[in-house]
């Protein structure tokens, strides 16, 4: 940085002058006047010579007393132009370039804040500052503002050596020489990120403090809660005071973890921008819809918005208690019925007409249909009320999708689709039950057949991801309006436009095939494009670690 000296005023230094004038003429004179008096011996002349040498001598004090006067004011201002000098790059940003816009000189202030040492940076173009294109172009048009002799001043979004994004107040103006033209651009530029972020984020908290649900930002790498908001803090009985040594990881036990972990993993992967799981903290059933924010300055958060669905489940359980209380009562005659139709139309009651042996091959088919959906309804009211049975072992997920590609084969042909196997060539061991599993293929599997349109595949696929192994069902079916997809494994929820007229569904086979999986540890979720199919897959820890994956294509 250049070093700005006050000089002094031109009075100051005509009194210097004169001062000097003064000594110099009068010990000339003086000693002039003494040589003439000591020739001539005259007592008039002796006194004058006297007097003008006093008055030198008298001249040389003040003289050198003002020198000293004007040399600490010299220090004193040298002083102070250092003491600004290190305010201005402790605080303030500067930068000088050419009218070409190549980098100059740089304070220290600079290299602290941007990462780029002074020999990295001079001499190259002020656009390796630009945040994208679009500040590029602000840049030159700022250029050639003040090369026109105007000064600039705004707000510009500029990037470190390292990527971190910079809101920047800059001021930029022009250095003219006396010929009038511009030999550089100075920049003054204060790094105002952390003040507009801190606003940013007193405003968001502003509104996040008076909404119905609970809600939590916390960091993704350490999940340390950074805010939360009045409900959040009333339901989890933590104070503002003291939520800097909070986790959100407090809120769950040992084994929620890990489905929290994998619910997250597709946000900090990046592959999703929001996810909605359900769970169980220690005061109840909760919805927890998280999206990952990024702040002015890059850096990424999590917000967590959790629902009490305390009265939603209740209401629930409610419905499906009287359902299952009519099921119940259902079941028995309708078995009967089944067997009853089953004997007729075996032909052990004698031969039917053919139009008669028609009427009852339908009534069988739908009495079978009818029984699938009274003993859906009971095995979901069994798994919210945890009795019914989970016998974990160690399967194998190759033979899972393999079996139940063989064992819906027939269910398949009636839609006119096929199932597609891609299978892993190692063992791909979970410990789970294997009937459950295989529920949860059927529903997911039939779905997706009912859906697909015909002649079409429908995909069953193996993947290795990390510490746990994913079975998807793909179909390239009509997809799931966004509309839908938020409530799509509530109980008795049937999506319009989705809905199959050739098979009757009860709209529980998802929420079955949530609970199953669940009550496994695992996740189940989807992904969906409008008018090019869906997605659904399901996640479960490994119980061995050295399977390796392999697309292996099979068609059942």
């Amino acid at each position: 940085m250049p070093k700005y000296l006050n000089d002094f005023p031109i009075p100051n230094m005509l009194a210097d002058l004169g001062f000097r004038f003064l000594v110099v003429l009068g010990l000339s004179a003086g000693v002039v006047s003494l040589v003439h008096s000591a020739n001539l011996g005259d007592a008039w002349t002796k006194t004058t010579a006297m007097f003008l040498l006093a008055s030198a001598a008298v001249a040389s004090v003040l003289n050198i007393a003002r020198t000293r006067r004007v040399a600490q004011r010299i220090a004193v201002n040298q002083r102070s132009v250092e003491v600004h000098e290190k305010a201005l790059n402790q605080h303030t940003i500067v930068m000088a370039t050419d009218a070409r816009g190549r980098i100059n000189s740089v304070n220290q202030k600079f290299t602290e804040t941007f990462g780029y040492q002074a020999d990295e940076i001079i001499g190259v173009a002020t656009t390796v500052l630009a945040f994208d294109d679009e500040a590029k172009q602000t840049m030159f048009q700022v250029r050639k503002h003040v090369l026109d002799g105007n000064v600039w001043s705004g707000f510009h979004k500029l990037r470190s050596q390292s990527g971190c994004f910079i809101t920047a107040q800059i001021t930029v103006f022009p250095k003219i020489e006396q010929t009038g033209a511009v030999s550089e651009l100075v920049s003054v530029i204060t790094d105002v990120s952390s003040a507009m972020a801190q606003s940013a984020e007193k405003g968001r908290n502003d509104v996040v403090e008076v909404l119905p649900d609970g809600v939590c930002i916390y960091d993704p790498s350490s999940f340390e809660i950074t805010y939360a908001n009045k409900v959040f803090r009333r339901r989890t009985g933590w104070s503002a005071d003291n939520l800097d040594s909070r986790s959100i990881t407090n809120l769950f036990s040992e084994s929620q973890l890990s489905s929290l972990y994998r619910n997250l993993g597709p946000l900090l992967k990046g592959e999703r921008t929001q996810n909605v799981f359900e769970t169980e903290d220690e005061f109840g059933p909760v919805e927890v819809l998280t999206h990952v924010v990024e702040d002015m300055d890059g850096k990424r958060s999590l917000i967590s918005v959790m629902r009490d669905i305390t009265e939603r489940k209740q209401a629930e359980d409610l419905k499906l208690s009287s359902v299952s209380t009519v099921s119940h009562e259902l079941r028995t005659p309708l078995t009967s019925i089944k067997g009853a139709l089953r004997l007729l139309d075996s032909g052990v009651m004698g031969d039917m007409e053919p139009n008669v042996a028609k009427l009852v091959n339908v009534a069988h088919r739908n009495s079978d249909r009818l029984l699938a959906i009274v003993n859906d309804i009971l095995t979901l009211e069994k798994l919210q009320n945890g009795d019914l049975s989970i016998d974990t072992q160690a399967v194998d997920l190759r033979d899972i999708l393999s079996e139940a590609a063989e064992s819906n084969a027939p269910f398949a042909a009636e839609c006119n689709v096929k199932f597609v196997v891609l299978s892993a060539d190692e063992p791909a061991f979970v410990n789970a039950d294997p009937n459950r599993l295989m529920q949860v293929m059927s529903n997911l599997m039939s779905n997706a057949a009912k859906l697909s349109p015909e002649g079409e595949a429908v995909t069953l696929k193996l993947c290795d991801c990390e510490d746990f192994w994913r079975v998807s069902v793909a179909d390239n079916g009509p997809g799931v309006p966004e509309h839908a997809r938020d409530t799509l494994f509530d109980s008795f929820i049937q999506v319009e436009g989705l809905k199959n007229k050739k098979f009757a569904s009860t709209g529980l086979g998802l929420t079955i095939c949530r609970e199953i999986i669940r009550q496994h540890g695992g996740i189940i979720s989807f992904e969906t494009e409008v008018g090019k199919g869906t997605t659904f897959y399901f996640e479960l820890e490994k119980s061995s670690r050295d399977a390796r994956v392999m697309d292996v294509p099979a068609v059942a």
